[in-house]
């Protein structure tokens, strides 16, 4: 049974959520711990000193807290123990983050913050503790299917990677008739023999 947020809990989500939409409306450097204050409810100044200690705290949080490695990372498990050959694996490994990914797009944003402001290195501290070794422990279990060659991990991460966080920023382009002409599934069909059958035509 999920224990009852206390009033502190709400307060401090609070002041995330309206830090969150600043950061991305606003900018990191145009957000002010007052303006955080006053999208936060109307508080005091001084009630956020309570939560974080400074502005680069509340950020740090953002990306710790709000992230879906989580979500995303528990399904990739899910479907690594089920698949029984790497081309399944790979279909419904796509089939979940194309879905998850566009959800989060604002995580995505402070990501780009994050890149631009502090050289990475709050995503760079999640990644490399929390994401990668389960990453490196789905990838594993993935190399011993049939159905690949073998290709190294971090070829795997890079790779996989960037056709995701491509989709996700190409979906932004709804609005462009020729992206409209395939559904989500048919995207990811096309997105996952792509990935497993490369671009060059038979006996190219």
């Amino acid at each position: 049974m999920a224990e009852t947020p206390t009033r502190g809990d709400l307060a401090r989500a609070e002041i995330l959520d309206a830090a969150c939409r600043l950061f991305i409306t606003q900018g990191y450097h145009g957000t002010s711990m007052r303006a955080i204050a006053r999208a936060a409810g109307g508080r005091a100044v001084a009630g956020l000193y309570n939560h974080f200690s400074t502005k680069e705290a509340i950020f740090i949080a953002l990306i710790e807290e709000r992230n879906p490695y989580d979500e995303m990372l528990a399904l990739l498990e899910d479907v690594s123990g089920q698949a029984q050959t790497a081309p399944d694996f790979l279909r419904a490994a796509l089939e979940d983050l194309l879905t998850i990914m566009p959800q989060h797009y604002d995580f995505l944003q402070l990501v780009q913050i994050d890149l631009r402001e502090f050289g990475g290195r709050t995503l760079g501290r999640v990644a490399e503790t929390r994401v990668f070794p389960r990453v490196l422990a789905v990838i594993e279990r993935l190399q011993g299917l049939p159905g690949l060659k073998p290709l190294a991990p971090p070829v795997w991460i890079r790779l996989v990677a960037s056709l995701v966080i491509g989709y996700v920023v190409t979906e932004k382009l709804g609005f462009f008739a020729p992206f409209r002409q395939y559904t989500h599934d048919e995207w990811v069909t096309i997105f996952a023999g792509t990935l497993l059958n490369g671009l060059a035509a038979e006996g190219a």
